[in-house]
């Protein structure tokens, strides 16, 4: 080869140039055009330009400018390669350099690849001579340029390390010798179940999310197929009653993929609504089979070329559809036609139809550019909603029924951006903006009608014009500083920008008894504008040069101003008009630690105070009231939580933790009539909660693995109750429990069992004068099996449950049998 007798001094400067070369493999021949200042940049010769012909050679050169006397010796033994290679491979390379868009196209995740060298260096491993390997030059930190891992992305290696991997490139290179994987390779799991419900079908529904009686299908199905030497196509999924998932993926190494599937599943709900011990009949139910259906279809493609950012664009469909249960309970009274006892309770269920249908737009790409990760991400969204709900309430002498009928659309399109880099060892950051652009429309209809034995008046509200818009912008800068001696710093900053602006009219009709006009039509515009800003800062520190000790600090501020200006006209009952500013302030700290001073015992505290004040300036109130009249919100909150780990022998391990919270609420407002408020700052709340927990892990045989977790909530939420009867303080505790076991009965047999529990006694004492609600249950649940493994490929599995819910009343309680059964086949 002729190389020019100034391309001798190119050799001084590679070093530098490399690193250039490597940032931009692709780009070094750009210099052959190179000005003077672009030499002079990297101290090249300025004698001629052709020089820099011979930098990929002065490059291929550059091993045999290491020092390799620096290098670690070559251990002096047998290496082998799962014991001793692949752990140091999986700990610092193969994250970067394993299948997955391998950096600088270098691949150590097979010996094939990994002899094909890189785009740096076509030699970067020479079997049988480490110390000619620039792969052992650069994870030893010869190579300025080319110190690997680079710094921030992993530990460096240790000298023992890398006398490992000396030894074993000089031993020949040799690899794990896997049997080569089949062309096709299939799972498959069917499946059937029998589940007997006595009591309440429809709340066992809700909570198992599963129908009582059978069911039979495939739990799980996969297929994987090697279609040629680098593409793959796999198909996997579910096939269940009311339940199903079936994806397909194309996927060709270097080059992109393809991405299709569809599933479905469904939630059911009670239709049971509240309960009344003072009725005689105390609850009410629907006697209807409450679920919603919900499911997906998308398709998605993706670009993965090398050197190329990773594109991936595609459509998904969305849908809800079904009932489901609604709290917007409605009232009912003990007595008809002035029978029993008058007073009403809003305990007559009620129920909602959705028809919820969205499609989505999106798009997705990501690249590194000279140590910069840039991510891009954008979503266009289709959104169609119809609801439809009727509310009863039994009234005295008939029965009142609204029926609401809601439709709503929207196109929003949102775009992400965000950058990140690792400027130096010890500065890392990332900054990242979201805008989002929402028009929207929506309608309604209610009838409110009165349908029982004395039929009363009707009332019909319509409208079909409600028009929503909505702009968003989001901001935030992130960064680690560190570690610095032992100190690591993080913090961030957000904001957020949003303007929301509708209108809408709506028309009432009044109608009498006998369906004839009573009031003359009514047309009401409404109007609603929103701004609000918001801007969040973060701080952290972390401390860890106190041996066996980590120290940590985290403050957290949010200030928010808040704009709404609202006006209703046309409606003779109750027209208004408000504008009312809103500033908010939080302040959030948490400091505590974490320590072990001895191997078999760790302890970590953490104490937390955080503070939040909204007020309210109200410029224009036209009807003074609920809630112009309240100035201020306050809430102070403090937080203690400690755990304490304890393993003192190998076969057990426990994990004890208390949680206590201490919340206080204040308000401030001006004097309201009628005792409702005296005005000033008020104590309006107060909330106290105490959460011990324990966890156990136990093998006293290597045959038995058991564990546990144990956790109790003692909580009392107590609000400013002005002499109402009525409002009394939530109390009481929440209990759960969760147990598991497993016993190798022999080399192919498992037993298994497990158990939960739960039990809550936590609501309102107020049966005489008020609505009481919260939760008094008690659930078991117990589950034992056996699994046996017939030969390598083939597994069955057996199980029985049984539960028992019992709740307040008894109006929803239930016992349940359920047999499971399964078979697990892989092939080959």
């Amino acid at each position: 080869m002729f190389i020019p007798t100034n391309c001798i001094e190119v050799l001084h400067s590679a070093r530098k140039m490399k690193g250039a070369i490597n940032r931009e493999p692709n780009r070094w021949c750009k210099y052959r055009d190179a000005s003077a200042l672009e030499c002079e940049r990297f101290h090249a010769p300025r004698s001629t330009l052709h020089a820099f012909l011979a930098l990929p050679f002065a490059l291929s050169l550059s091993a045999a400018d290491v020092d390799i006397t620096k290098l670690p010796p070559p251990a002096q033994k047998k290496i082998d390669f799962t014991q001793d290679v692949k752990p140091i491979l999986e700990k610092s390379c193969i994250r970067c350099h394993g299948p997955e868009k391998p950096k600088s196209k270098f691949r150590l995740d097979n010996r094939e690849s990994a002899l094909q060298g890189g785009e740096n260096n076509r030699e970067d491993i020479v079997p049988g001579q480490s110390g000619r390997s620039p792969l052992i030059h650069y994870v030893a930190g010869l190579v300025e340029d080319m110190k690997m891992p680079p710094p921030g992305k992993g530990e460096p290696l240790t000298t023992e390390q890398i006398g490992v991997l000396r030894a074993w490139i000089d031993q020949g290179l040799v690899w794990e010798t896997n049997a080569p994987r089949p062309a096709t390779e299939l799972t498959l799991t069917p499946t059937m179940r029998w589940i007997s419900v006595h009591g309440n079908e429809q709340v066992f529904r809700e909570q198992a999310w599963t129908r009582e009686g059978g069911n039979a299908g495939v739990e799980h199905f996969e297929v994987k197929e090697k279609t040629g030497e680098h593409s793959t196509t796999s198909l996997e999924g579910r096939v269940l009653r009311d339940d199903f998932r079936v994806a397909l993926t194309l996927e060709q190494e270097e080059f992109g993929f393809a991405r299709v599937g569809a599933q479905r599943y469904r939630k059911y709900f009670s239709d049971t609504g509240g309960y009344y011990p003072l009725f005689p009949r105390p609850a009410f139910s629907l006697n209807r089979d409450l679920h919603l259906d919900s499911g997906s279809a998308w398709v998605d493609f993706g670009l993965t070329l090398p050197d190329w950012p990773r594109m991936v664009a595609g459509y998904e469909y969305q849908f809800k559809q079904g009932e489901k249960s609604s709290l917007q309970w409605g009232s009912v009274v003990s007595g008809v036609e002035g029978n029993g006892d008058p007073r009403a309770r809003n305990i007559l269920p009620s129920a909602k139809e959705i028809d919820e249908r969205v499609h989505i737009l999106k798009f997705d790409l990501e690249h590194d550019i000279r140590g910069v990760r840039i991510e891009n991400s954008f979503r266009g969204e289709f959104y169609d909603l119809a609801t439809r709900r009727t509310n009863l309430n039994f009234t005295t002498g008939f029965l009142q029924s609204d029926a609401v009928r809601e439709g709503y659309h929207h196109f929003q399109g949102a775009n992400s951006f965000r950058l990140e880099k690792q400027f130096a060892a010890w500065l890392f950051g990332s900054a990242g903006c979201l805008y989002s652009k929402l028009n929207g429309d929506a309608s309604f209809n209610l009838d409110e009608m009165n349908v029982g034995p004395l039929p009363g008046s009707t009332q019909q509200w319509r409208s079909q014009q409600i028009v929503l818009e909505r702009e968003s912008h989001v901001i935030n800068a992130n960064a680690l500083f560190g570690p610095w001696d032992g100190l690591t710093l993080s913090t961030g900053v957000q904001s957020e920008w949003t303007r929301q602006k509708s209108l809408g009219e709506a028309n009432l009709a009044v109608f009498d008894g006998e369906g004839l006009p009573f009031l003359p039509a009514t047309s009401v515009a409404l109007r609603s504008d929103l701004d609000k800003v918001t801007v969040e800062e973060r701080l952290s520190l972390h401390y860890t040069k106190i041996p066996f000790t980590s120290l940590f600090a985290e403050v957290r501020g949010q200030q928010e101003s808040l704009g709404q200006f609202e006006d209703q006209v046309g409606n003779p009952l109750n027209d208004f008009l408000r504008n009312t500013d809103t500033d908010s302030d939080l302040k959030d700290f948490r400091v505590g630690f974490n320590t072990s001073p001895w191997r078999r015992v760790s302890f970590n505290a953490s104490y937390r105070h955080s503070k939040k004040a909204n007020h309210y300036n109200h410029f224009l109130d036209t009807t003074p009231g609920y809630s112009a009249f309240i100035r201020s919100l306050g809430r102070i909150s403090d937080e203690v939580e400690t755990k304490l780990v304890l393993h003192p022998v190998a076969w057990f391990k426990s994990t004890l933790g208390v949680k206590w919270v201490e919340t206080d609420y204040h308000t401030a407002t001006d004097p309201a009539g009628d005792g409702v408020s005296p005005g000033g700052r008020l104590q309006a709340g107060n909330y106290h909660g105490l959460i011990p927990s324990v966890n156990f892990t136990l093998t006293p045989w290597q045959r038995l693995y058991w564990s546990g977790t144990f956790t109790c909530q003692d909580s009392r939420t107590s609000t400013a109750a002005n002499n109402s009867p009525a409002i009394v303080p939530y109390k009481g505790q929440i209990y759960s429990a969760l147990a598991s076991g497993t016993f190798a009965w022999n080399a192919r047999t498992d037993l298994r069992v497990s158990y939960s529990f739960s039990h809550a006694d936590y609501g309102q004492n107020n049966f005489a004068d008020g609505l009481p609600v919260g939760m008094r249950y008690w659930r078991h649940w117990v589950q034992t099996g056996i699994s046996r493994h017939f030969r390598k490929n083939l597994t069955g599995n057996l199980h029985y449950g049984f539960s028992v819910y019992d709740e307040r009343g008894h109006f929803n309680n239930y016992t349940a049998h359920g047999l499971f059964a399964s078979l697990a086949m892989n092939w080959p």
